[in-house]
């Protein structure tokens, strides 16, 4: 053999060694999987159970974060920051309270009585008694008198004038008054007269007096 064929068989030996080495590298990367082309080839650090995430803009490295455990939530547990108070209403207390059962009061109008009491000149007076216990005030008169008398010219309830007119023809009815309704309320005994022109016989009278409630009380003689 010469030495230029000699030659030629340790170029072709170096040739077929460089092909088995880059083909053994090549074909080591692609098994591994993480060949990229232009990059350094860098080993795997992942573990098991590790989530590698892509690292957000304007932070620096990477980071690895760990799978959220599942946290059982038990009934009636709220998680703090929403807790809302929860109010409680008592029902109120009820107290019987003992009911007073109200007496009807007596019969006002069988309470009230009028008498005759005397004729002294020209005045015929009439006791009012009013045992009721409550304040009446008089709203209409009516009288009868003897036609001696002449006629009729004031009334008096307790010495105030509450009537003022001229009757010359019995009866006379008495409705406007003179004074305020205070100058005709009787609380429990009152005097009432009347005024005529002459003498007061000392009988021949039919007096009838009525109330703001309603009773009516009258006296003859």
């Amino acid at each position: 053999m010469t030495g230029r064929q000699l030659g030629m068989l340790v170029i072709l030996a170096v040739l077929l060694l460089l092909v088995v080495s880059v083909t053994l590298v090549f074909a080591l990367d692609l098994f591994d999987g993480t060949l990229v082309p232009g990059l350094p080839i860098q080993p795997s650090t992942r573990t098991a159970g590790e989530v590698e995430s892509t690292p957000s803009a304007g932070t620096p490295g990477h980071e690895t974060s760990l799978p959220a455990l599942d946290t059982p939530s038990s009934p009636g547990t709220k998680t703090p920051g929403t807790i809302s108070p929860v109010y409680t209403s008592t029902p109120a207390t009820q107290i019987a309270t003992p009911s007073h059962t109200l007496t009807p009061p007596a019969d006002v109008c069988a309470q009230l009585d009028l008498r005759f009491l005397s004729a002294t000149s020209n005045i015929a007076a009439w006791r009012l008694q009013n045992d009721s216990g409550v304040v009446l005030t008089i709203t209409r008169i009516e009288i009868d008198w003897p036609k001696s008398n002449d006629a009729i010219f004031n009334a008096f309830l307790d010495g105030k004038v509450i009537w003022s007119g001229t009757g010359v023809t019995p009866p006379t009815i008495m409705t406007t008054w003179i004074g305020n309704s205070e100058d005709r309320s009787v609380d429990r005994l009152s005097r009432v007269e009347f005024f005529f022109g002459t003498l007061a016989e000392p009988g021949g009278y039919d007096l009838h007096l009525w109330f703001e409630n309603g009773c009516e009380v009258s006296a003859a003689n």
